[in-house]
Parts: C-alpha cells; structure tokens; sequence
C-alpha cells in the first residue's frame, strides 16, 4: 500500500500540529499591527480558546472525545463571526445597524452585555475593508480540517 506521509501521522501528531499552526495563525494576528474591530478581536478569541482545547488534549494521553468536538465548535463560531464581518464590508447598507466601538464602550463603562453584543454583532468600525476575515476563515478552515485529520487517524488505530 502507498501511503502518503499524510497518511503516516499519528492523531497526536496531528493535535501538535494544530497547536502549533493555531499559534502561529495567532501571532500572525498579533503582528499584523492593525487596529483590530471587535469582529477581529471575537476572531481571535474563538481561534485561541480552539487552540487552547487542544493544548489541553495533548496533555491528556487519551483524547477524550468531547476536545475535538469543542475546538471544533469554537472554530465554526469564528468562521460565523468571520461571515458576519465579511456581510457588513461587503453588503451595501450592514453597518448603519452598528453602534459604537468597542474602545468606547469599555472607555464610557457600558454594562458588560453591551460589550458582550458589540463583540458578537460588530460596531461601525467593522465596515473597513480589510483582509483580516478573509485570513481568518483561511486559518479556520485550515485548523479544521487538521482536527478532521486528527479524528479520521484516531478511527484507523
């Protein structure tokens, strides 16, 4: 049979390289010295709790099932968050439903569900075009279909 060295990795193989490509996705985040939306910054959140669950599964010698499930799940909220910022750049219109930023929020002492639906919704300086969540559904994807990876080579074992 000739298997590809793909095919060769191990499930924690494949949850080190998730770690360290998350990582990596992040710093990238960190040095784009961008100033970052509250989209970005709920982006970059969901991107590091996944990492983080997985981090904690290569701690564990058996990986329980629900790790993958988690990460997965913060993955698939960033990438909705992502479609979410992509709407108000692109859709005529999407950002006149935005209030203010979150910097101001925070500044003026909003309540904490406030800043909580900013981050989840966007402000109006979401609208900026920018390649940030095109980069980071890219990243999304690609971290999830490492995990897609790590499962499928848990099965064959």
């Amino acid at each position: 049979m000739n298997m590809t060295w793909l095919g060769q990795l191990t499930s924690r193989d494949w949850l080190l390289a998730i770690v360290f490509s998350g990582s990596a996705f992040l710093a990238a985040a960190v040095l784009i010295v961008v100033s970052a939306c509250s989209l970005c910054m709920t982006q970059r959140l969901f991107m590091a709790c996944g990492v983080v669950v997985i981090a904690v599964a290569v701690i564990h010698r058996r990986v329980p099932v629900i790790y993958p499930v988690l990460a997965a799940l913060f993955w698939v909220a960033g990438c909705v968050v992502a479609f979410r910022q992509l709407w108000i750049i692109y859709v005529p219109g999407a950002a006149t439903n935005c209030g203010p930023g979150i910097d101001f929020l925070i500044a003026n002492e909003y309540p904490l569900s406030s800043i909580v639906r900013t981050m989840l919704t966007g402000s109006g300086d979401c609208a900026e075009p920018s390649v940030i969540p095109l980069l980071a559904l890219a990243g999304f994807f690609i971290l999830l279909t490492m995990l897609y990876m790590h499962v499928r080579s848990r099965e064959s074992v």
